[in-house]
């Protein structure tokens, strides 16, 4: 395939420029259009460098931002920049014999000036311009994307199926084995990406260490990528999973994985903490979540505890449905009876709204781009500071009249309320069948009665906390968690891994566990969740508990956790606070147990109750420290 003429780069180059309100052409504008060339010299190199056109597209755009919509000159006229390389482009070309420049010319000038903004967008990245470059000149001419062919067994104990793309994946990331074995899939995670422990084969049939894949959207993988080098490259122990190589991203597939190092515990067998716990004792289970997992990553992560002030809805807003889904209204002006929300947010004005009312957003920063849904998804964003609360989502875009990426400052942006985030929750409560009313301000299961977390959340995402901050893993549940060697500690899927609230991390363990391990001893239904909030209310201020000697003994790993949990803490508040939102968030996922979502419901109306309880008091009382008063809740139990 010959290469793409300049002329044809320029047409698509201009476009960009256009749709970005820019009006000149600069270096920017040129990479975007050498990225988007199907198959071109840029997006295989990029490619190989564990990135894809898309993301670093985003990348750029981020990094330069759309301009006014006012134009200021007529024209699109060359930077200087661009200038420049056009005329060390054209240089190249003259010494080969040929009179007019083509994508190779262009891609090699823009990576010999180096100091444009692709080129240092792509250094922020961690990429090699080295390795880049040499790619380049590597490949004498581009070469249609082909599915290289590796074979791809599958074990006994793997009882699932991949479908083609993940296939495809798989085949690119293994590129120049002769085949691979599917050895397991890894469970315990909500989320819909794949965990695979998957065997590599040579072609002469020697087989090399076994490696956990984790295949998923493009943009998840490629943000844990970056995640793991600011955050966890350089804070793990000695004896960890470890990120290999870069990520896989072809360019002809929405989906992404990436390889982590794979060490096995005493019996050669890969296990997760959701596998073992059921076949540990509680005392080695105890004992290993404090020597092996706390003090194993405590010093690089939790133990940091810097000091931390901040209201509740900046750590646990983003976990709940987005505010509000809004259908996209086309307008220029702003239209009469609008709903401005602008930051500061006054959370009592969203609140307020309703099917069908005009909200114009004005200055949120896009999350998420779907253009299978014609969505996109905001956040709070001011000026270059992006935070994940007060999720906005819009539908009904065209992205073919107006382009979105990721990062971007929306500056204003009308549509008319399609649903809110109330309806979203209630929705999701009334799926699990509950025999109670869920429009109250409590919620009474027979002789139990308990604030009702829908008509709370509200008013507690605006307390303030002291509290302390850490590099946490962001999703610590029973499946990202192995177990090596002499029972070692090994971490997975980074993909939400960030500075946030230290404690953040164990309340997540916490509800893990009980949605895994302490479910397991109760009766299923409202009954059993039932059971085990009473339990748990027994726990939390000393008082015997009369149930079975099964979960009795379960529930000890429960107070592990609170113990851990005390080390951090300024108050139990933030504890309580932690464990609402955690469980009400958990209490929306289909991927889990109706039994389980049942438990994460009461959980979190358990924890409001008990914040509830410590308004009247210091702060001070938390689980396992008698309260001096008997509320009528305790009174029931």
């Amino acid at each position: 395939m010959s290469y793409v003429p300049l002329k044809d780069i320029l047409i698509t180059a201009r476009q960009e420029a256009h749709r970005m309100r820019h009006y000149y052409l600069g270096v920017e504008h040129l990479f975007i259009a050498l990225l988007e060339i199907t198959n071109g010299l840029a997006s295989t190199a990029i490619a190989e460098q564990g990135l894809t056109p898309e993301y670093l597209i985003d990348a750029i755009r981020r990094k330069i931002g759309k301009g006014s919509r006012h134009r200021l000159w007529a024209g699109i006229p060359n930077t200087p920049r661009t200038e420049v390389i056009l005329d060390i482009a054209q240089d190249a070309a003259s010494e080969e014999g040929r009179e007019h420049i083509h994508e190779r010319d262009l891609l090699l000038a823009i990576i010999d000036e180096s100091d444009s903004i692709p080129m240092r967008v792509l250094r922020a990245l961690g990429l090699s311009t080295e390795d880049f470059r040499a790619s380049i000149y590597s490949r004498p001419s581009t070469s249609d994307a082909s599915q290289p062919f590796v074979r791809i067994d599958f074990s006994p104990a793997f009882t699932g199926s991949l479908n083609k793309e993940e296939l495809f994946v798989l085949r690119r990331m293994f590129y120049g084995y002769g085949q691979i074995r599917i050895d397991q899939q890894l469970t315990g995670g909500y989320t819909t990406a794949r965990l695979l422990v998957v065997t590599p084969i040579q072609p002469d049939g020697r087989e090399d260490a076994a490696v956990v894949v984790k295949i998923g959207s493009m943009d998840s993988i490629l943000d844990e990528a970056q995640r793991y080098e600011r955050h966890v490259k350089g804070t793990l122990p000695p004896l960890t999973a470890r990120l290999e190589d870069k990520p896989t991203a072809p360019e002809t597939s929405d989906l992404a994985a990436i390889k982590y190092t794979f060490i096995t515990d005493s019996s050669g067998n890969p296990a997760t903490l959701n596998q073992k716990i059921t076949t540990w004792t509680t005392q080695r289970i105890n004992d290993w979540l404090w020597q092996n997992l706390y003090n194993g990553f405590g010093d690089g992560w939790w133990k940091q505890n810097r000091p931390y002030r901040f209201e509740a809805w900046q750590e646990y807003d983003w976990l709940l449905p987005p505010v509000l889904t809004l259908e996209i209204v086309e307008s220029d002006a702003t239209p009469p009876g609008v709903h401005i929300l602008r930051y500061p947010i006054k959370r009592q004005r969203i609140n307020q709204l309703q099917y069908g009312d005009l909200v114009m957003v004005e200055n949120f920063a896009v999350q998420k781009v779907d253009k299978e849904r014609n969505a996109i998804q905001l956040a709070l964003g001011q000026g270059s500071n992006l935070t994940r609360a007060y999720q906005i989502e819009l539908r009904g875009l065209d992205f073919e009249r107006e382009m979105y990426f990721r990062g971007e400052i929306v500056e204003r942006i009308v549509g008319r309320v399609w649903k809110t985030r109330n309806e979203q929750l209630t929705n999701s409560a009334r799926q699990l069948e509950p025999s109670f009313d869920l429009t109250g301000a409590k919620i009474t299961l027979d002789d139990l009665t308990l604030p009702n977390p829908l008509e709370r959340y509200n008013d507690l995402l605006d307390i303030t906390l002291d509290s302390s901050l850490s590099t946490i893993h962001g999703d610590l549940h029973l499946g990202n968690i192995m177990i090596g060697p002499q029972d070692s500690a090994l971490l997975i899927d980074f993909g939400r891994t960030r500075e946030g609230h230290t404690i953040f991390d164990w309340v997540t363990l916490e509800i893990s566990l009980l949605s895994d391990y302490i479910l397991s001893f109760v009766p299923e239904g409202w009954s059993g969740a039932k059971q085990v909030i009473q339990a748990l209310a027994k726990l939390n201020h000393n008082v015997p508990i009369q149930t079975s000697p099964e979960l009795q003994d379960a529930l000890t790993v429960v107070t592990t956790i609170h113990q851990i949990i005390a080390q951090h803490l300024d108050s139990w508040m933030e504890y309580y606070l932690a464990l609402a939102f955690i469980s009400l968030r958990a209490m929306t996922w289909q991927t889990m147990s109706t039994n389980s979502r049942q438990l994460m419901f009461l959980l979190s109306a358990l924890a409001i109750h008990e914040f509830d309880a410590l308004l009247v008091t210091d702060g001070n009382i938390g689980p396992h420290t008698e309260a001096p008063d008997a509320t009528d809740f305790m009174s029931n139990l």
